[in-house]
């Protein structure tokens, strides 16, 4: 594989102002892959910060309804599934000098992540949002500025904007990109911080059924990283779902978007819009799940609102948990994949944090 590409996916697509800043990353990168010092603070925020480990839990309730044993990775409880990507990032670029950052936010908790983060670490915060998204995201966006970030109104492409940003002001900003998007090394820097979360889930699993699932189902959202999820699965013989609401999109298409050549729905004229509602898919892909996806790996699956919407009631009323809309679009693809299973398989659901009022 050619480095920085998974595949025909990856690469840099950035201004060139800001790649010797891609290239101290890249060593930054691959020096703390052994660096005890990094990990250690790293596992300190995690713990006492974000809250640490989430329980892996058997839904007996759930499992006798769709006849199939469940089981749910708690991911919901705490913050460690979107604070990690965001303060891993911020962790790595201070250690090379960096004291401001900027970013976009899509549908909020990215931006309450990253501006929380930089808080904690003493770091100006810049953030792009887009201008249709502002009204909704109001509470969200007062928690970015409470926690200090400056906010900038962007128009329909707030990654593009947060780029040029990053372009102009490279001397003293970093930019810190959504879960595994961005040019190369930022994905691998990304999955290996994620990859941490499926290792615990993939030891809970084997400590608690002495096996490993058939299947394991994960929404698709940007702001967390599939691929550094599944990277502990990739080599072992069970099935990876992404589940996805459904949208109008059409399908996605080879492009480049957020600095990077991935998978991305584009319209007529090649354009590339991260915006969305939350009811809707990721409009883009990062590049080592655009690759996971095409070689057939991970496999996508839309779900209808009304199957996630019966799925969000079956989750309430039978285990009183209350799922953010990707994470009944994944429980509804569990349900519709329970039924292809044996007696003696089981499945897991990944479960995340979601926006207050989903």
């Amino acid at each position: 594989m050619q480095k920085g590409y998974f595949g025909k996916f990856g690469g840099r697509y950035v201004p060139e102002a800001v790649m010797n800043q891609l290239f101290s990353l890249e060593c930054e990168v691959d020096l703390t892959e052994s660096d005890r010092c990094f990990w250690d603070a790293y596992d300190r925020y995690m713990e006492t910060w974000a809250g640490g480990k989430t329980p892996l839990y058997l839904a007996e309730n759930l499992s006798e309804q769709i006849g199939c044993k469940l089981y749910l990775k708690r991911g919901d409880v705490n913050d460690a599934a979107f604070f990690g990507p965001a303060a891993g990032q911020l962790l790595l670029w201070k250690r090379i000098g960096y004291r401001k950052a900027v970013a976009e936010t899509g549908c909020g908790l990215w931006g309450v992540a990253v501006a929380r983060a930089a808080a904690m670490m003493g770091m100006e915060c810049v953030l792009y949002v887009a201008a249709e998204e502002e009204e909704r995201q109001q509470p969200m966006l007062e928690m970015m500025k409470l926690c200090g970030a400056r906010l900038v109104t962007a128009g329909r492409d707030s990654v593009s904007e947060a780029i040029a940003y990053w372009a102009d002001h490279s001397g003293d900003t970093c930019m810190i990109m959504t879960g595994d998007w961005g040019p190369y090394p930022y994905t691998e820097a990304a999955a290996s911080l994620q990859k941490l979360i499926g290792e615990e889930m993939k030891g809970q699993m084997e400590a608690q059924e002495g096996k490993l699932p058939a299947v394991l189902v994960a929404g698709v959202r940007p702001e967390y990283v599939l691929s550094g999820l599944f990277a502990p699965f990739f080599e072992e013989n069970m099935r990876l779902y992404g589940a996805e609401p459904e949208g109008k999109n059409g399908i996605r298409t080879t492009g480049i978007a957020g600095g990077m050549r991935t998978l991305a729905f584009q319209d007529d004229k090649g354009r590339i819009s991260f915006t969305r509602s939350y009811k809707e898919p990721a409009p883009v892909l990062g590049p080592e799940l655009a690759d996971r996806t095409e070689s057939g790996r991970i496999c996508l699956e839309t779900v209808s609102g009304r199957e996630a919407e019966a799925a969000r009631v079956l989750a309430a009323r039978t285990e009183g948990i209350h799922l953010s809309w990707y994470d009944a679009c994944s429980l509804a693809l569990a349900v519709k994949k329970a039924e292809q299973l044996e007696s003696q398989d089981y499945l897991t659901v990944f479960l995340n944090k979601g926006e207050d009022g989903q």
